[in-house]
């Protein structure tokens, strides 16, 4: 809760466990890669230029709203 009050709301999520055969070899392949250093790295750099060149070109876009 935003406000600073005391939240009595829960939720519960349940996973599933997925079928590999049904998913695409992409997918898998993705799957794979999310933990290794290296993708992360390359990742999170990608991400980060992105918003950099977000803030470059139009600042006021990225701007927070009161």
């Amino acid at each position: 809760m935003i406000s600073g009050g005391i939240s009595t709301a829960t939720t519960t999520m349940v996973l599933e466990k997925t079928d590999e055969s049904r998913l695409s070899p992409r997918l898998l392949e993705l799957r794979k890669k999310i933990y290794t250093q290296e993708y992360l790295d390359n990742a999170i750099q990608r991400i980060a230029m992105v918003i950099s060149r977000k803030l470059v070109e139009n600042p006021e876009e990225l701007r927070l709203q009161e």
